[in-house]
């Protein structure tokens, strides 16, 4: 299991009815099994909300990305989870903090932003997945997961930059 904790960031605020949050979600991480010539690895993009007006609710969309490789001869079946942290915040309300004002927000298993993603508990769920890489040369295949966020309106938060954290932990078996 690694555990990588990108940072999520909003940017600077020209007018307090124009607030822009950018939610950087990144993770890198690798680990390999030089016995069975495996390795995975995960990547995230940044998560950028753009403007939030304080009255309309702000959505965004972002990746993470599972990899792996195999090059011994048999086919190898790799097992995922990826679960999110809340962060400082909580499941039921992830927060970015700046300019003295707390700007609440979370993220999403589907665009439907009806399931929380975060790590199975208080009623969140996990994204789970396989990939079932050939062995021998060009033995790679990837997974591409949306992660949807949401900043929720209204919040009478004064203009600025705000930023937060949220660890992803990635979970692999095969």
């Amino acid at each position: 299991m690694t555990t990588r904790s990108p940072g999520v960031r909003a940017g600077p605020i020209g007018a307090r009815a124009r607030l822009g949050a950018l939610a950087a979600l990144a993770a890198s991480a690798m680990w390999s099994a030089p016995s069975r010539a495996d390795s995975c690895t995960v990547s995230a993009t940044t998560h950028a909300f753009g403007a939030y007006d304080t009255v309309t609710a702000a959505a965004a969309t972002s990746t993470i990305t599972v990899t792996c490789t195999h090059t011994a001869s048999a086919a190898v079946r790799f097992n995922y989870s990826v679960a999110l942290s809340s962060g400082p915040g909580s499941y039921a309300a992830r927060s970015l903090t700046g300019t003295g004002d707390t700007l609440t927000y979370n993220l999403y298993t589907s665009l439907a932003r009806s399931t929380v993603w975060g790590d199975g508990s208080s009623g969140t769920s996990m994204v789970s997945g396989a990939l079932n890489v050939g062995g021998g040369p060009g033995g790679t295949r990837s997974d591409v997961l949306d992660v949807y966020g949401l900043i929720p309106a209204p919040q009478n938060v004064l203009p600025g930059s705000y930023a937060t954290a949220t660890p992803i932990t990635v979970t692999i078996t095969y």
